[in-house]
């Protein structure tokens, strides 16, 4: 059951139309991902929702209550902020402490729930420090602490991980996504990392130019993209022109083009033995990136470059090098519609990869 909503949602900043028409229904207990390019609405809807701005109509719900009207501090919401917003003049302990002070909630309840909280967030022994005397990442586990103190129904994170390293960016996705599955909290974050989004939410919103391309599970996006704007936005696609030309492809329309993505691919050495090497066609090696555990190969073929991965046990491959390549299958897009396309080769050899 829906337990944060929104109904017809819109908002301008002047001329600007922020948020239209914006529609979406979140589960209690969930973590909610708001994904889409800078200025595509995703921090509006939060702010919507925390009551920091208002909409010029549509209604917000909070479990079955319209809440247009109710100040942000009756919502029952805990609000993160990018920059962490602790109060540098106030050590650990008192930053947590706060909301429950502004409640005047008991001293004695008050050490009870921020010792609790520093146990959560593994900071025990760290709560007369000041925030300068904090890493990124403890300012950002005391800043979550602090908005959950007053027990809120919803916790709102507005780019949690932005201003953290990525070593510890990786550590406190994983963090994050235990802490919250253990409170059971309904939680609604705003990224443009679709890597963030992908690892740590439940479901995405996927957001564009202040409308909602598409919603649904991590692998629900990923596999069935429902727009252009979303098969063109994950999965690091590339464009492609006069994807016809390629072996085993035909074209779906006048106005249609295509997008590739790197798991789309497979390079060969000229030579190599491999299934499909025969289907394949000869490309000119542009670049290679080490990736750590692989190489992203690009190649260039027919006018295009695509980029493929390759194990870094495989022979090694040389920027020049002719070899070739097997396309699997693309996206083809219209105006409004996306088709997966797959190679017919595939399904000659009935093979489903």
């Amino acid at each position: 059951m829906a337990y944060v909503e929104l109904h017809d949602i819109n908002k301008h900043f002047k001329k600007f139309h922020a948020s239209k028409d914006i529609s979406i229904s979140i589960e209690k207990g969930k973590l909610v991902a708001l994904l889409g390019p800078s200025g595509s609405g995703k921090t509006t809807i939060l702010r919507m929702i925390a009551g920091l701005e208002q909409p010029d109509s549509g209604e917000i719900l909070i479990d079955g209550k319209v809440v247009n009207n109710v100040p942000g501090s009756e919502r029952g919401i805990g609000f993160v902020f990018q920059n962490y917003a602790l109060f540098r003049y106030m050590t650990v302990y008192d930053n947590i402490a706060f909301g429950l002070r502004v409640k005047k909630v008991p001293e004695d309840k008050i050490r009870e729930r921020v010792t609790e909280l520093l146990t959560l967030i593994n900071c025990e022994g760290l709560e007369k420090r000041y925030p300068s005397q904090l890493s990124g990442g403890q300012k950002q586990r005391v800043a979550f602490a602090r908005a959950l103190a007053p027990n809120p129904q919803i916790l709102l994170l507005d780019e949690p991980f932005a201003a953290i390293d990525a070593k510890v960016r990786l550590e406190l996705r994983t963090w994050l996504r235990q802490m919250i599955t253990k409170l059971n909290i309904t939680s609604i974050f705003v990224t443009h990392d679709q890597d963030e989004a992908i690892e740590v939410a439940d479901e995405i919103i996927v957001t564009n130019q202040g409308r909602v391309e598409q919603s649904g599970t991590p692998q629900e996006l990923y596999k069935n993209p429902a727009t252009p704007f979303v098969a063109q936005f994950i999965g690091n696609s590339v464009e492609v022109k006069n994807y016809q030309e390629f072996r085993h492809f035909t074209k779906r329309g006048e106005d249609t083009k295509a997008y590739i993505r790197p798991e789309f691919v497979s390079v060969f050495k000229k030579g190599e033995s491999v299934q499909f090497s025969d289907s394949a066609e000869e490309a000119v090696v542009e670049d290679i990136i080490f990736r750590g555990s692989s190489l992203e190969v690009r190649t260039k073929i027919h006018g295009n470059v695509i980029s493929a991965t390759r194990s870094i046990n495989e022979p090694e491959i040389r920027i020049g090098e002719k070899v070739d390549v097997f396309i699997y299958r693309l996206y083809v897009v219209s105006e409004d519609e996306v088709y997966l396309e797959n190679n017919s080769v595939l399904a000659e050899e009935a093979i489903v990869i």
